[in-house]
């Protein structure tokens, strides 16, 4: 069943300029959607950072994993139509991605490890591929930790993003440091295991705030991707 949960971040500052997340991603027709919000209000109490509220990212889109021998050269999700470009890690054994490119988008870097593309309106996507010794989930949640790490004022909403079998999150949400100053992100997270270890692909979309176009693009750039193994 596919779900989504929502986590907000805060500065003491900006509480009325965010209240709730607003400006947001929308949710998906048919998730279900729980909120949780870091607020600032004033304690009654004296409190200690045990006090404070703490956010689980959900296991949404964490598929078991059951492994099997990959042939040199096998399609392990097949290659969207259209405009592509591939992505690949200097890892022994990496895999190579297949990612589509939205409308408007041109390739404004490309050096086979990772792909940066430039869109209308401000818009930017990048696409790596890297190992990682995490499994699904820990990776998962490191990963949404550190994007919004740097920013006072963030949301994420987790969406199931799975592909092929392989475990896979989308990340949706605001990047600011400052009401009224931040940029939209849309990220897609896939674990995929190969038989020399697993990696991480990443596809981030981001913009800024109230874009036009920015979910059209945001569809676009999520979508399924292709991933084959090495020869």
């Amino acid at each position: 069943m596919n779900a989504m949960l929502t986590r907000c971040g805060i500065g003491v500052l900006a509480l009325t300029a965010l209240s709730g997340c607003g400006g947001g991603p929308t949710e998906r027709p048919g998730a279900a959607t729980t909120s949780t919000s870091a607020t600032a209000a004033e304690p009654t109490t004296p409190t200690t950072s045990e006090d404070e509220p703490s956010f689980e990212m959900p296991v949404y889109g964490v598929e078991p994993t059951t492994t099997r021998a990959l042939a040199p050269g096998e399609v392990t999700c097949p290659p969207p139509a259209g405009r592509t470009v591939t992505v690949h890690s200097s890892a022994p054994g990496s895999p190579t991605l297949t990612v589509g490119i939205p409308e408007g988008f041109a390739e404004e870097t490309a050096d086979g490890e990772e792909v940066r593309l430039a869109g209308p309106a401000g818009m930017t996507a990048h696409i790596t591929l890297t190992p990682t010794t995490r499994n699904a989930r820990d990776a998962f949640t490191q990963y949404s930790v550190d994007r919004v790490a740097k920013f006072s004022i963030h949301s994420v909403s987790v969406i199931p993003g799975d592909l092929c079998g392989y475990s896979g999150q989308e990340l949706i949400g605001i990047l600011a440091e400052q009401p009224g100053k931040g940029n939209e992100y849309a990220d897609r997270i896939v674990h995929v295991w190969t038989n020399s270890g697993d990696f991480i692909a990443v596809v981030r979309l981001e913009g800024p705030s109230g874009t036009p176009g920015f979910d059209e693009a945001r569809t676009a750039m999520l979508a399924d991707f292709g991933i084959t193994m090495p020869d």
